[in-house]
């Protein structure tokens, strides 16, 4: 895969649109040109963003829940590549790590590390297998492990050995046929692709888990985890030791996990919870936390940490009929995080939550009001500018879109 080394162009080519953002007075003036990537994807669902092809460019990856093969597109000519085919039936997610580092054994390797999350059945959940396909661009792509009803993956340094490990998060516990309404004990594993070893973080999140977001929670050097699901939104962090640096023995980590916050309250268990988590920053370096409640659930939450330590909740949003894209960045420049989120249902629309006040007044902008049900989303800079852009997969809208930052940075 890394095998083309052309110039960096800062340029984009196609026909753009602008979108412009003036939600009301005071607005910072969020301005966004939207290019279609793709237009034909059907069962298009999310996105990941990685150099491919060693350019200097992000390329986008592009998953549907409706194709064999997973597609990549190559920036900024959009050319269309199969990354893998005979995915059987589809892939419903993927795990990237572009950093070349020293694996426990010494060795180096280089090139971008891609899991697909694939034998994923839309229709027939009792039928996911959760085949673990790893590719490094060198060897052959191989199958290293199964784990059911796989449905979200990172890479993360979990023991602060500067290698990344897989982190695996399925949607629903062993054996449930319906896991978008499961009730049952969820697993949360770690594994060392391609070695088929599977270590078990925690078997006791309570049912449906949809969100993971890897952070260093305490900045001690070393990945934590973040889930949500029916049982709200968890913090996972290894306190053993593995051994060193030259060993990385993973059965030697020990876990906490510990519960941040309850999310959506209900009296029905599978509408509590939260199915999304991101954090974020203010311009004053504080952390928030960002989610979508419940599981495809329509509110949008922010949380803030009260002086006694309690994550305090504010929805900003309840329109969605099905909220799914989402990321977290700093658009603007101004050292504070926006929040993006997108409706997947009917014609879509993306929309950026920018807040001023303290943090209390949280304000909708359009991005795109039809033409993206975006169910999946992320942020980087995609042009080289130095701005952060926006990319997503529409699934009843079958496209990708590139939103190009064009608002004044600070």
């Amino acid at each position: 895969m890394r095998s083309v080394k052309n110039k960096y162009v800062y340029w984009m080519v196609g026909v753009f649109t602008v979108l412009t953002a003036s939600a009301c007075s005071g607005d910072p003036g969020f301005r966004f040109e939207a290019e279609t990537i793709a237009s034909d994807i059907e069962g298009a669902y999310l996105t990941k963003i990685a150099d491919l092809n060693d350019d200097g460019r992000p390329d986008v990856i592009l998953l549907s829940v409706r194709s064999s093969e997973v597609l990549w597109f190559e920036n900024p000519t959009w050319t269309r590549h199969v990354l893998a085919a005979d995915i059987t039936p589809a892939s419903v997610g993927a795990a990237v790590d572009e950093q070349d580092d020293a694996h426990f054994d010494g060795a180096r390797r280089d090139g971008v590390k891609i899991v697909l999350l694939t034998g994923f059945h839309r229709d027939d959940y009792a039928q996911n297998i959760g085949a673990l396909v790893f590719s490094d661009g060198a060897s052959p792509v191989t199958v290293f492990a199964h784990e059911p009803a796989a449905h979200r993956a990172a890479f993360a340094d979990i023991d602060g050995d500067g290698a990344r490990e897989l982190v695996v998060a399925p949607i629903a516990g062993p054996g449930d046929d319906a896991p978008i309404a499961s009730l049952v004990a969820t697993p949360l594993v770690l594994y060392r692709p391609p070695q088929p070893a599977r270590h078990v973080i925690t078997d006791a999140l309570k049912g449906t888990v949809h969100g993971l977001s890897i952070i260093d929670w305490d900045g001690d050097g070393r990945d934590d985890i973040l889930t949500a699901g029916f049982g709200g939104v968890w913090l996972h962090q290894s306190i053993g030791k593995t051994g060193g640096k030259a060993s990385g023995d993973l059965s030697k980590l020990e876990w906490r996990s510990e519960q941040l916050t309850k999310g959506r309250r209900d009296d029905d268990p599978r509408q509590r919870g939260a199915g999304d988590i991101k954090t974020g920053m203010r311009a004053d370096g504080t952390r928030f936390l960002a989610t979508i409640e419940s599981v495809h659930g329509g509110d949008v939450a922010v949380y803030e940490i009260s002086p006694q330590g309690v994550w305090r909740r504010q929805v900003i949003d309840q329109d969605y009929r099905l909220a799914h894209g989402f990321a977290v960045a700093d658009f603007n420049g101004d050292g504070g995080d926006e929040i993006i989120v997108g409706e997947s249902r009917g014609a879509g629309g993306v929309f950026l939550y920018s807040s001023s006040g303290g943090g209390k007044d949280w304000r909708r902008i359009t991005i795109d009001k039809d033409g993206m049900a975006a169910g999946g989303c992320e942020a980087a800079d995609m042009t080289g500018d130095g701005r952060v852009d926006l990319v997503c997969a529409g699934f009843p809208t079958r496209n990708a879109k590139l939103y190009v930052n064009m608002t004044e940075v600070d």
